[in-house]
């Protein structure tokens, strides 16, 4: 029937109101919400708009401010959420509302202050467990048995050349050896002339001084006796340093790496002819290998040697490598003016490769203690941060904070919070809401 709205409204057709709610309070409230004029009530919504537009408040309580909220009105026994009457800065919020509201709760504990300092790596073989071979004597290239990314073990032969200068080092060993004879045979005959002569002049018949010359002939040939036993000693070292490995042919000289790991670099091949100064093979220990972390502007001063660190590398399934901070560079690299983290760390079946990129955070010890909370008991407010301290069983009260060094997961409060006090944790947003709804008059 075309009269029905006329029926649902009211008798005057042109001033169609919804009806009134019911005056059963809301789970929001213990009283009736109050009338707002069309003005006031316009006025509020804008008001509300704007602070949902800016974060302070959720969309649900902006449409139950406007009227087009769809939940059920609560019982009159629900439990009451609400600004305490005369102190607008405390919440009163009973067991029953705090659940409704999710509301969590934290302790403010002192704590050691390690800010996690992140930061872009390059892992790379440490110096000092890699070795660059050249060989023994300039020779011509006989045999080549590694390559590139080869597995080898310490004392392993990887080259071997023709080395005409062992040929040398045996002879000169040889000629040294012939000089040592006849040294020793000289000093001989000398020892045995002083003794006759000795023996002589004890009845007169030899003079003293044929006595004398003598002896200055046995201080000659004693003195070129150790004179050849170092020439003889040198030879023989030079020739026991360049001579063949055991069963190899005479006259060639081996490439033998000194530390078990990864053959990196060959610059070799064969039929060369090289030198002493040539680098013929790298080869590095990939079983720990360094990350350079590149630290850039106040992180250098605050992240120190010692500091343990966690390294993520781009590596799927790949668990997290643990290290600690060996030093820092002195100096800037000029390209990127970042101050390079050296971090030694173990690299169990080679995982990290020479030249890859990985993320880095250095648990960075500040040095000092501080009282701290959950991150998520802080709430952004256009005047600053604040976090909600439980003052009683029902009551949470508003602190402005100071903060100092911010985590993800807690924060370091410089004052507004005290060791000791508990804080809302999860749910503080909603504490904050009832706060906001205070200010524009309501509290449904």
């Amino acid at each position: 029937m075309r009269d029905a709205p006329s029926l649902r409204y009211g008798p005057n057709p042109a001033s169609r109101q919804p009806p009134q709610r019911s005056a059963t309070p809301s789970s929001a409230s213990v009283s009736a919400p109050r009338r707002r004029s069309g003005w006031g009530r316009t006025l509020g919504f804008l008001l509300l708009a704007g602070l949902a537009g800016a974060g302070w408040i959720e969309r649900d309580a902006l449409m139950s401010f406007a009227g087009y909220g769809d939940k059920p009105e609560a019982p009159a026994a629900q439990a009451k959420d609400k600004p305490a009457e005369g102190d607008p800065d405390t919440v009163t919020l009973d067991e029953t509302g705090r659940t409704r509201a999710g509301v969590r709760e934290g302790k403010a504990v002192i704590r050691r202050i390690v800010l996690p300092v992140r930061a872009p790596g390059t892992v790379a073989f440490d110096e000092r467990r890699v070795t660059h071979l050249k060989p023994r004597t300039q020779g011509r290239v006989l045999s080549l048995a590694v390559q590139p990314g080869d597995r080898v073990h310490a004392g392993q032969v990887l080259a071997t050349l023709d080395a005409a200068g062992i040929l040398d080092a045996r002879n000169g060993l040889a000629s040294a050896n012939a000089a040592l004879g006849e040294a020793v045979a000289s000093e001989q005959a000398a020892a045995l002339q002083m003794k006759r002569g000795q023996d002589q002049l004890s009845f007169g018949g030899v003079a003293k001084a044929e006595v004398e010359r003598r002896q200055v002939d046995l201080a000659k040939a004693q003195a070129a006796v150790k004179s050849a036993q170092a020439n003889t000693d040198m030879y023989r070292a030079q020739y026991e340093r360049l001579a063949p490995a055991e069963g190899a042919a005479p006259g060639t000289s081996a490439i033998v790496t000194p530390i078990a790991g990864v053959v990196t670099s060959v610059g070799i091949t064969i039929g060369d002819v090289i030198d002493t100064a040539r680098n013929a093979i790298t080869v590095a220990d990939p079983s720990r290998m360094l990350v350079l972390a590149n630290l850039y502007g106040p992180d250098i001063a605050r992240v120190k040697t010692g500091d343990q660190a966690t390294i993520a590398a781009p590596i799927p399934g790949s668990e997290r490598f643990a290290g600690t901070v060996g030093a820092i560079n002195a100096a800037l690299d000029p390209a990127t003016n970042t101050a390079p983290a050296r971090i030694e760390i173990a690299n169990p079946g080679d995982t990290l490769r020479a030249n890859m990129f990985v993320s880095v955070t250095i648990a960075a010890d500040i040095g000092r203690s501080g009282v701290t909370i959950p991150a998520a008991a802080v709430q952004e407010t256009e005047q600053g941060p604040i976090a909600f301290v439980r003052t009683g069983p029902d009551t949470f009260v508003r602190r402005a904070l100071t903060l100092g060094i911010r985590r993800a997961d807690w924060v370091e409060v410089e004052g507004g919070v005290a060791e000791g006090e508990t804080v809302a944790t999860q749910g503080s947003f909603a504490l904050k809401a009832i706060l906001l709804r205070s200010l524009l008059g309501s509290t449904d």
